[in-house]
């Protein structure tokens, strides 16, 4: 879109793409690679700019994250323009779950306001555009297996539960 800015950016868990527009961030990736990271924005990206500097408080929120302080992925604003009631509200309530703790699809449900919603929940993980930031990791399947991992795959999924839980209790 006109005006959209881009960003890539190299976490410790793989290669996070930045997509914002007037509203705010509307898009983040977290892939293995930075090809799979532009690839995953496909046509998102077309006619964007790349700025570093339009999103430095965002990349400093995400290191500052991954150095320990929890609370820093709160601080990014998201344009959730685009996105459904029921998907809002599901990553809404995602990020409100503590740092280092898990809840059920069936909780994600309840708590976006729909509690028979389980499949909804687990789409609106699926489709998650803000990779990492709202915080889909946190969510597993009722029986506490992970479940899928759509910012680097499982073993991405356990290390940022790890390393939450480490921070967490330091």
């Amino acid at each position: 879109m006109k005006g959209d800015k881009f960003h890539l950016v190299e976490l410790p868990m793989g290669w996070m793409i930045l997509l914002a527009g007037k509203d705010g961030l509307k898009r983040a990736s977290l892939k293995p690679t930075p090809d799979e990271a532009v690839e995953d924005l496909g046509t998102d990206l077309d006619d964007a700019l790349d700025d570093p500097a339009f999103f430095t408080p965002v990349v400093e929120c995400l290191h500052r994250y991954v150095g320990g302080d929890m609370a820093a992925l709160d601080e990014i604003e998201l344009d959730f323009s685009r996105a459904t009631p029921f998907f809002s509200a599901a990553w809404n309530a995602c990020r409100g779950i503590p740092p280092g703790e898990t809840r059920s699809y069936a909780w994600l449900a309840a708590a976006s306001g729909s509690p028979m919603a389980m499949r909804a929940a687990g789409q609106a993980m699926a489709r998650n555009r803000f990779s990492l930031i709202i915080p889909c990791h946190r969510v597993v399947s009722s029986d506490g297996g992970l479940g899928g991992y759509g910012g680097g795959g499982l073993g991405v999924k356990a290390r940022l539960l790890q390393m939450e839980l480490n921070h967490s209790e330091a």
